[in-house]
């Protein structure tokens, strides 16, 4: 985890005020380079020859079909990411968390780089990408049919997080996940990730542009503007306490966006 710094009032003032496209933000020489090859070894540790263009934005996630990852600007800077910690309340992730959450969003851009979603199998397993996605998903939280990596049920939100769920699950180091899903019907999701990871991984991607969606230098809100558009909705924590309760085998419930994010503050549905 990259270290907090204590911030002033002047400095938190000059932050608040600031355009964020006018900040000094950069992954380069920061904590969240070392994340980032971190992942791209774990990449390379699976055969994957594919390595996403990574780039600082507004939230988690990759553009529709576009195979690239935006991570959250505020976590390039340790002022920052003490600056929204202290308005919202929550405390930064974690650097497995972070990984967590890397490791999802390459599931998406492995996807959008070969356009699996395209293939009969991928959406006899996974469902139709071309699904609607909806704010409010019902999750069944003791189903064998989807594999378990962010918190909130996030693999039974749309085929499309199914997917990059089962990859990052697939791709976690000693995740044993032939044991822990044995007998189950995610293991067959499993199974074709490590399938298609074979036959494409040595393979250049098919798609290689796209537009990205709100990179740092286009975000010409001022942080304060920023977190009363983005985050200005309180996240009720003891919500999705009682949702995820451990051993929980009761009847489908309803997750909301802000319920389901809440383990990781900055990530936000792609």
């Amino acid at each position: 985890m990259q270290s907090v710094e204590t911030l002033t009032d002047a400095k938190q003032k000059e932050l608040l005020s600031l355009k964020i496209s006018e900040l000094p933000l950069k992954i380069e020489g920061t904590h969240l380079e070392g994340l980032i090859i971190g992942l791209y070894k774990e990449l390379e540790a699976a055969n994957i020859v594919f390595r996403p263009n990574i780039y600082l934005s507004d939230s988690w996630g990759c553009p529709n079909e576009v195979p690239v990852i935006g991570i959250p600007f505020h976590l390039a800077d340790p002022a920052l990411c003490n600056l929204f910690g202290q308005m919202s309340g929550i405390e930064a992730e974690n650097d497995v968390t972070l990984m967590m959450v890397l490791r999802h969003e390459a599931g998406h851009a492995f996807n959008y780089a070969y356009r699996l979603y395209d293939e009969p199998e991928w959406k006899t397993l996974f469902g139709q990408f071309s699904q609607p996605y909806q704010d409010d998903y019902q999750v069944d939280p003791s189903s064998t049919r989807f594999v378990h990596h962010l918190a909130g049920c996030y693999a039974q939100k749309h085929p499309d997080d199914d997917f990059a769920e089962t990859f990052a699950v697939w791709l976690t180091p000693d995740s044993h996940w032939q044991t822990a899903y044995t007998g189950t019907p995610a293991l067959e999701k499993l199974q074709y990730v490590r399938r298609v990871t074979v036959e494409y991984g040595d393979k250049p991607p098919i798609v290689t542009g796209g537009m990205v969606d709100m990179p740092v230098e286009e975000i010409k809100m001022t942080f304060s503007e920023w977190y009363e558009t983005v985050y200005k909705n309180r996240i009720n924590q003891d919500q999705l306490t009682q949702i995820m309760r451990p051993g929980i085998s009761e009847s489908p419930q309803v997750i909301t966006r802000e319920a389901a994010v809440i383990s990781c503050p900055s990530y936000s549905p792609a």
